[in-house]
């Protein structure tokens, strides 16, 4: 068996969409995920990103005011 179709008959998820940096109104979805329970890698994977890109949004060094706008999402 040739490694190409050993990975192929395995069940992985297909990966559609990558990106190497997440947009302001995505920063808000990963607020709102991460409230809701979602683990990072899970949010990552998501978005077709890596948890670096996660983290840079929970830890506000991008997107600087997505916490509150998805605070007001959430509250109402």
């Amino acid at each position: 068996m040739t490694p190409e179709n050993y990975i192929s008959s395995l069940d992985l998820n297909h990966i559609t969409t990558r990106r190497s940096s997440l947009t302001f109104e995505e920063a808000v979805a990963v607020w709102l995920m991460k409230w809701a329970g979602d683990f990072n890698q899970i949010i990552a994977a998501k978005f077709g990103t890596n948890q670096g890109r996660i983290a840079e949004i929970l830890t506000e060094k991008e997107h600087i005011g997505s916490r509150e706008k998805a605070f007001t999402l959430s509250s109402g």
